[in-house]
């Protein structure tokens, strides 16, 4: 990653991208004593981990544990979305306390709503902790190169794979190549990881969501450019801008995109990319239309002559392909066979 981009980029074959296991909810009750909603029952916990509430009789008790999976569902949820960046974490109100046919609601809503964000919360100490496994050890508040690299071989990612992006966004990290200790432990705190289970799935679960969230994919869109800059710079190299974009699109890409790279690379005159172009290419791959372009739209100068390249080329295409037909022999030879036979007839 980084203004080292290139540094970080295999000659292996394209990465795949992590699936999420498919998910089950289960209900909790106990007979008798509880009446018990089984989204209430929903609690992000590890793997194994239980709480048990007792009611106001020995006899009333409800079992709450939660898995993966299940975390997994809840996160997914459009009721309670992961947020990247000073958005990453859940909802943390949204659990709903329970009413009981007997005894102290209250008192049982209060201990089932400590357990819950007791399970949601992740430690500072333990932060602290997967910090120094990666920082650099001449800079004790950055991880750099060596440590990036070791906590994507970590994750099972490469560098320069999308994931690694999405986590770049999550820590809401401002200079690639980079974690400083605040993006990091505080963008970790946000995504309620402090394991590196828990961030791989926590990157698992937000790439799902990009897939089918627009805006969400919108915001780390916009991010992108600002991770790619030098620097005190304010536009992007095209290089850069080209394997940024490569990069960002890959859970979804656009029509035309390729076409799009090959005018920017047969364009020596292209150097930079601002901003706003950045910006409005997203717009401009979800409303052209290359045959009803409107070039008194407000589109950059860019995506005219882009167009016109377009147009131009397919009508190079169109003529060549009937040049092509005209002067087959194969099909002269049809045609001289036709105008033979309807003679001697």
């Amino acid at each position: 990653m980084g203004n080292c981009l290139k540094c970080f980029q295999s000659s292996s074959a394209a990465p795949t991208l992590p699936t999420t296991t498919n998910t089950t909810t289960t209900s909790c009750s106990s007979p008798n004593a509880l009446h018990i909603n089984a989204n209430s029952c929903q609690a992000a916990t590890s793997i194994g981990n239980c709480y048990e509430i007792v009611g106001p009789n020995s006899n009333e008790r409800c079992a709450l544990y939660n898995d993966r999976a299940r975390e997994t569902d809840e996160l997914l949820s459009t009721r309670t979305p992961l947020k990247p960046a000073n958005n990453c974490d859940t909802k943390r109100n949204s659990f709903k306390s329970l009413g009981l046919l007997n005894g102290s609601a209250p008192t049982m809503s209060e201990i089932i709503t400590t357990a819950v964000k007791e399970s949601m919360e992740v430690s500072h100490q333990t932060l602290n902790k997967l910090f120094d496994v990666y920082k650099d050890p001449d800079d004790e508040d950055m991880i750099l190169t060596d440590g990036i690299e070791r906590l994507c071989n970590d994750l099972n990612y490469q560098p320069d794979e999308f994931a690694i992006l999405v986590l770049a966004w999550c820590l809401d990290a401002s200079q690639m190549c980079r974690f400083t200790k605040t993006e990091f432990i505080e963008g970790l705190h946000k995504m309620r990881a402090d394991t590196i289970a828990n961030i791989r799935l926590r990157l698992e679960q937000t790439i799902e969501m990009l897939r089918v969230d627009a805006e969400m994919f919108k915001q780390l869109y916009r991010f992108t450019f600002r991770f790619g800059l030098e620097p005190d710079q304010r536009v992007l190299s095209l290089e850069m801008a080209i394997d940024l974009w490569k990069l960002v699109f890959t859970v979804q890409t656009p029509d035309l995109f390729s076409n799009w790279v090959n005018f920017l690379e047969k364009h020596p005159n292209i150097r930079r990319i601002p901003k706003d172009t950045w910006n409005m290419y997203l717009n401009f791959t979800e409303q052209c239309d290359i045959e009803n372009y409107d070039d008194t739209e407000a589109w950059p100068s860019l995506f005219d002559d882009f167009v016109d390249y377009e147009k131009n080329r397919k009508l190079e295409v169109a003529v060549h392909d009937d040049d092509n037909n005209n002067d087959d022999p194969l099909q002269s030879h049809v045609k001289s066979g036709c105008e033979t036979t309807r003679h001697v007839s």
